[in-house]
């Protein structure tokens, strides 16, 4: 799994199967995804949380992914 927050506000990334790709903003340590899109193959054994993903917090390497109802549906560790 993996998200790449580029500087000119675009967001690309995979869940390990399907590709997403939106926008992204940042306030402080908290960022906000918007038009946030992702393809829909059916993918066995594939977990697509972060498809799921409403906004994060950013903590030092950390990446906290925030769902519906501000929910923590995943991590993921900054490479």
């Amino acid at each position: 799994m993996s998200l790449e927050l580029a500087s000119d506000g675009t967001v690309t990334g995979s869940d390990g199967c399907n590709q997403l790709n939106g926008t992204w903003e940042l306030d402080d340590d908290d960022i906000d995804f918007s038009d946030l899109a992702a393809t829909m193959m059916a993918c066995e054994g594939v977990d697509t949380w972060l498809s799921g993903a409403d906004s994060a917090t950013l903590a030092g390497d950390e990446l906290t992914v925030i769902g519906e109802n501000d929910a923590v549906i995943g991590t993921l560790e900054r490479s």
